[in-house]
């Protein structure tokens, strides 16, 4: 009897625990003001929902929704390695009542799709600036990341890390595969010798843009366009030749399922959220609208990104981030000698080795294309693999840098002895 009683209580229980919910949990990597209109305006026709909204970078945002435990209903970003898993797990709510055309959207966007998974809008990437900023330290309106290698823009960058941004991550791996890897990084670390900082946020870059901390930003479309509203010294242009960055939504399953999950990804489909969506705090672009600017739209090869999306996130960590300032020290030294007159064909040969050396990455091509090293890698910071293979780029990154800084000082020593000797002759 006893059995058959707690049998009862643990099933009726267990129903109660899986009754559907109004409250709807929402994960993304926006921020929850940008996201707060939109939320306004659906309880205007659900007004029994209630939110709970998670801001979470991609990698705390993967570890939360890898715990069998989570309660998260619905996931909204424009990183597609979160959905990745959920898909893969048979985790994603079934969206075919929504009659959204997933071929259509892969060919508007140049995209991989991926099954129950819908792309809401879109933005694009490029470069935000400070007009009264380049005024008052004269500087030129840089047009392409490219530009931003030269020495004007010494100390005057900011940027995000991979590691901390998808949308960085994006960035990064369009001038890898534009220019190929050993180009690529060179026009990757040259940019980290000019930068001011490194942001512990996407968003954090128009944030340092608008107060003035720092001039000029790779950043997207949206922080530029929300900023301009405010400030009008805030300008943005695309980046030629890069990808379009879809905002994806999709509902998650889990035990307290929510009423209203596919009713508000719907919601985000609907002609009165996608008329506003440029004006919204969102500042994204709907699905059938055009960018404000021309742009060569390249597809990212997702593929590549993902087969390599732990290596590059952590070699970036190590070799401009956790390198930041002898990056500034060794492009700075690099910019004064190039200016110094008259170089010798040897202190020639000499400043070209401390070029290479300030921006090789401290693994090859084909290195990076291991598959057993790229197994071996993990976003856990105690994997032992992990800790051995990011020591020794930070430590062949060092010591790289150290001796473009020591070649640098002893061209620059031998110049100006040479000048005082012939001031004296």
């Amino acid at each position: 009897m006893m059995r058959l009683l707690l049998f009862v209580f643990v099933f009726l229980s267990a129903s109660s625990w899986a009754q559907p919910t109004n409250q709807l949990i929402i994960l993304t990597t926006f921020t929850r003001e940008s996201l707060q209109p939109v939320l306004d305006a659906f309880q205007q026709y659900y007004p029994d929902v209630s939110f709970s909204v998670l801001h979470r970078r991609e990698t705390s945002g993967l570890h939360l929704l890898n715990q069998d435990n989570h309660d998260i209903d619905v996931v909204l970003s424009s990183s597609l390695s979160l959905f990745s898993t959920l898909e893969e797990q048979q985790r994603l709510l079934p969206l075919e009542t929504l009659n959204f055309d997933s071929t259509s959207q892969q060919q508007r966007f140049m995209q991989h799709t991926i099954n129950n998974v819908v792309i809401f809008g879109y933005s694009g990437l490029g470069l935000m600036w400070n007009q009264d900023y380049l005024d008052k330290h004269h500087l030129t309106r840089p047009e392409r990341w490219e530009d931003l290698t030269a020495p004007e823009y010494f100390r005057h960058l900011v940027m995000s890390s991979p590691a901390r941004s998808g949308t960085t991550h994006v960035m990064v791996e369009n001038l890898l595969q534009r220019y190929g890897w050993k180009r690529g990084w060179q026009i990757i670390l040259q940019i980290g010798g000019n930068l001011a900082a490194v942001s512990a946020r996407s968003y954090g870059v128009s944030d340092s843009i608008t107060r003035g901390l720092a001039g000029i930003g790779l950043t997207i479309d949206s922080h530029a366009f929300s900023r301009q509203k405010h400030f009008p010294y805030i300008g943005f242009t695309y980046q030629p030749h890069s990808p379009l960055l879809p905002g994806y939504v999709a509902a998650v399953r889990n035990t307290n399922q929510a009423l209203h999950s596919v009713a508000l990804i719907r919601f985000l489909l609907s002609e009165e959220v996608q008329k506003k969506l440029a004006q919204d705090t969102l500042n994204k672009y709907a699905l059938n609208q055009t960018l404000s600017q021309p742009l060569d739209i390249t597809p990212i090869n997702l593929t590549q990104m993902q087969q390599r999306t732990i290596l590059i996130k952590l070699l970036f960590e190590q070799i401009v981030n956790q390198q930041l300032l002898r990056l500034n020290q060794a492009w700075q030294l690099i910019h004064e000698v190039r200016s110094l007159p008259l170089l010798t064909m040897a202190e020639t040969r000499q400043l070209n080795l401390a070029v290479k050396l300030a921006s090789t990455p401290p693994i090859t091509e084909s290195q990076a294309e291991d598959p057993i090293l790229l197994e071996a890698l993990s976003l856990n910071r105690q994997d032992i693999s992990t800790l051995h293979h990011i020591n020794q780029w930070r430590q062949l990154m060092t010591s790289q840098l150290d001796q473009a800084i020591a070649i640098c000082e002893q061209l620059i020593a031998s110049k100006e002895h040479r000048q005082v000797h012939d001031e004296k002759a």
